[in-house]
């Protein structure tokens, strides 16, 4: 495992960390659901959603949707997406109320623009920094 104050994705693919045991230890840890519930309200702030009515929201590396708990106890619908399967796996136990769906953001989202009211993502920036940006014209 990586040593402490570094993100697992600095050894290796993501894949490698966010397995079966990590998503256990994910969910066992009341810091992580705290800090994961704050970030979530505080992203629905920064979205400045219409207050009056629930929204279509998409959760990029939702793994176990704690996030979404956060979203559908505002009222709101969500798809969440993630590379790993046991992080899904684990939504899935939890009973999490959006529809989730195995992907790698890398790879580009499966969905037309526009099909979301908003989007959130929890991620430290100097994760983007191996990430390849892709333009419009290069999605197909």
């Amino acid at each position: 495992m990586a040593s402490r104050g570094h993100r697992p994705e600095h050894g290796g693919p993501p894949e490698l960390f966010y397995n079966k045991n990590e998503a256990r230890k994910y969910m066992r840890n009341s810091r992580m659901i705290d800090v994961q519930t704050k970030m979530a309200g505080r992203a629905l702030e920064l979205l400045d959603l219409p207050e009056d009515k629930p929204c279509f929201l998409l959760d990029v590396g939702c793994g176990t949707g704690l996030s979404g708990d956060y979203l559908s106890d505002e009222g709101h619908y969500w798809v969440g997406i993630d590379i790993s399967p046991d992080m899904l796996d684990a939504a899935l136990d939890r009973e999490a109320q959006g529809d989730l769906l195995l992907g790698d953001m890398g790879q580009g989202i499966p969905f037309k623009p526009g099909s979301f009211d908003g989007c959130i993502r929890f991620v430290e920036p100097e994760l983007f920094c191996s990430c390849t940006l892709r333009t419009p014209s290069s999605w197909s």
